[in-house]
This record gives C-alpha cells, sequence and structure tokens, in this order.
C-alpha cells in the first residue's frame, strides 16, 4: 500500500514540477505590483493570496488575484516581478518558488519517495 501510495505521489509531484518548469520556459516576465491581499475563506489558514496588476508586453493591463495562498506574501505596494503565458494573460504568477507550483511539486516528490522508501523497507522486513 505504502509504495502505491507513494508512487502516485511521486508521480503527482513530477507533473507539478514539469508544467512548472514548462510555464517558467514559455512565460514573459515583466514588472508588476502588488495592489492588496485577499484573505482565505478558511478561517484556520493564515494564507493570503496577493491581487497583483501587470502591464502586458503589448501594452494590456492585467489584475488578477493569486491562485496560491502565502502565509507570508508581498505586501500591498511591493513590486514584483511577474510570469505570464503570452497567449493567455490571465494565466500570471508572481515570479517566487511559492508561486509557480514547483515548491509544492518538491513537497509532493519528497513524500512520495519517504512513502517508497517505507514501504521497501516495510517489505524487507516482512519478507
Amino acid at each position: 500500500m505504502l509504495l502505491i501510495f507513494g508512487s502516485a505521489n511521486l508521480a503527482c509531484g513530477v507533473w507539478l514540477l514539469r508544467r512548472a518548469r514548462r510555464f517558467r520556459a514559455r512565460g514573459v516576465r515583466v514588472p508588476g505590483m502588488v495592489i492588496g491581499l485577499e484573505r482565505s475563506r478558511d478561517p484556520d489558514s493564515k494564507a493570503c493570496f496577493p491581487i497583483f496588476r501587470f502591464t502586458t508586453c503589448v501594452g494590456q493591463k492585467v489584475e488578477i488575484t493569486s491562485r496560491h495562498g502565502e502565509s507570508r506574501p508581498p505586501q500591498p505596494g511591493d513590486r514584483v516581478m511577474v510570469l505570464y503565458d503570452p497567449e493567455k494573460p490571465r494565466n500570471a504568477r508572481i515570479d517566487s518558488g511559492g508561486q509557480d507550483g514547483s515548491a509544492m511539486g518538491r513537497w509532493v516528490v519528497g513524500i512520495g519517495l519517504f512513502l517508497i522508501t517505507l514501504g521497501v523497507l516495510t517489505a524487507f522486513t516482512i519478507i
């Protein structure tokens, strides 16, 4: 069972990391500014979702709320670098480790490797 859950976590984590890498490869980097914070709807969470504004390379002004919450987000007025998809400018992220999904990917890979190791060690102990 541990091997199955570990393998599933490993596969999911690798998928998240590859997705983040593809986004970084095709994304365009521009300056932006945090204009507000939206608190998580979960009363037990301390996460906030930055609301940021940027202008695309073709002059389109975009304002969006991040899909990734942080416990220590950039504050309103902070200048940030934004990474956006030139074909879909609303698909944008603040260019930091926590915003592109790679941090979550690394955690999920780590959990997967831990569960696989635990499963292998358990299997050898039982045999």
